[in-house]
């Protein structure tokens, strides 16, 4: 096996590394780039967008021998990468930099990697068409909480598109992962009413609900560590719920009229997400809204669903165990990030989660692909391709 990829698998690293597209950012010019190389080789594509027109993802299919649609293979990868500020980098993040046999950059790993791989591998696909059509799916926002692949999902399947099968290229040391936990990410946001300090009593001070609440998630995911059901084949092998930020308050000398925070839900295959969101909201509208009206009728909570990724379960099914096999493997794993594999398992398309890099070089500086995993997740997707 080669221990570095192709020329045409890093120019487009290269490339995809250099468009910014953080999930705040317009993906709109990556696309456009990326649909005019495909119309080229002449390839169909299918566009969606989000509401706003900012962002986009794309569908391509390079159709086999037959010239079908029908019953082809799904590459996937999403476009978006997370945010550099309050980084340290020994390099340019949105320039690919090799040293030391590694391919750096923001997304390297995380997962303009496996992205540059397939989309390297087009023009031999085109010009030398397999016995079934490759689909591209290239998707937005997956990192605030798979956005964008619903979108594209559901149109694809509504113009008859029907794969066989699914990669989903995340980062994952090139060893397939056959389940992901289910998460839903969450913004809470408290509405009290503000006073000078001195006079509380004529207050309701959001940052003190804000707080009550954020100890019930505490105590929840005491709940979900000790008394729901554990999987040891996840790392950790039981539910998470995680604040992850906070917000509220202008001085110290008001009593504050806003808090918002946001966290995330984080549970087993196995286990029923919707009963822990249930009794988050139970807990809002029986205790704590009635508490602060007490103090003023006009205070109260709000809390926004904002993203919601389906477990990925272990279904191995015929189509999966053959991508397997080029791998020369039986082991399979278990992750507790949630990637966009549950969606497209959720419309019955068979999904194995597999693609090269560490998911630990993801999200932090210096990210980072060997490679040597680049160059086998090349090997690996010919060999698929062309059995």
């Amino acid at each position: 096996m080669s221990k570095t990829p192709s020329p045409s698998s890093l120019y487009w690293i290269d490339k995809l590394i250099a468009h910014k597209t953080i999930s705040s950012r317009s993906n709109l010019a990556l696309v456009d780039e990326i649909k005019a190389y495909f119309h080229d080789l002449g390839a169909k594509t299918l566009r969606t967008t989000n509401d706003e027109g900012t962002k986009a993802n794309l569908f391509i299919t390079l159709p086999g021998r037959s010239g079908t649609k029908a019953h082809g293979l799904v590459l996937s990868g999403h476009l978006d990468v997370v945010p550099v500020e309050g980084q340290t980098w020994s390099s340019d993040p949105f320039t690919m930099t090799i040293k030391n046999s590694r391919v750096y950059g923001r997304g390297a790993c995380d997962m303009k990697g496996f992205v540059g791989v397939i989309l390297g591998m087009a023009p031999n696909i085109a010009a030398n068409p397999p016995a079934f059509p490759v689909h591209f799916a290239l998707s937005f926002d997956e990192e605030l909480g798979c956005l964008g692949a619903p979108l594209m999902i559901q149109d694809f399947i509504a113009k008859g598109y029907r794969p066989r099968a699914c990669i989903v290229g995340e980062p994952t040391g090139m060893e397939p992962v056959v389940a992901h936990k289910a998460s839903r990410v969450y913004n809470c946001h408290v509405h009290g009413k503000p006073c000078h300090s001195s006079q509380p009593q004529v207050g309701v001070n959001a940052v003190i609900y804000a707080s009550k609440i954020i100890a019930f998630l505490h105590d929840l995911s005491v709940d979900l560590r000790l008394r729901e059901t554990q999987d040891a084949s996840f790392t950790p092998p039981y539910g998470t719920l995680v604040v992850g930020t906070i917000k509220g308050g202008v001085s110290a000398n008001t009593v504050p009229e806003f808090c918002t925070f946001s966290f995330i839900l984080r549970t087993l295959p196995t286990t029923d997400i919707g009963k822990f969101e249930d009794k988050i909201r139970d807990y809002i509208a029986t205790d704590v809204i009635p508490e602060m009206q007490r103090e003023h009728a006009t205070a109260f909570v709000t809390l926004e669903r904002s993203a919601a990724v389906p477990a990925m379960r272990e279904q191995i099914s015929d189509a999966t165990k053959s991508l397997m096999a080029v791998l020369q493997t039986t082991q399979t794993g278990h992750v507790s990030y949630g990637t966009e594999a549950g969606l497209f398992q959720a419309s019955s398309i068979p999904t194995l989660v597999c693609g090269p890099g560490s998911i630990l070089q993801a999200h932090k500086p210096d990210e980072y692909v060997e490679l040597q995993q680049l160059a086998l997740c090349e090997e690996w997707l010919h060999n698929i391709v062309y059995p």
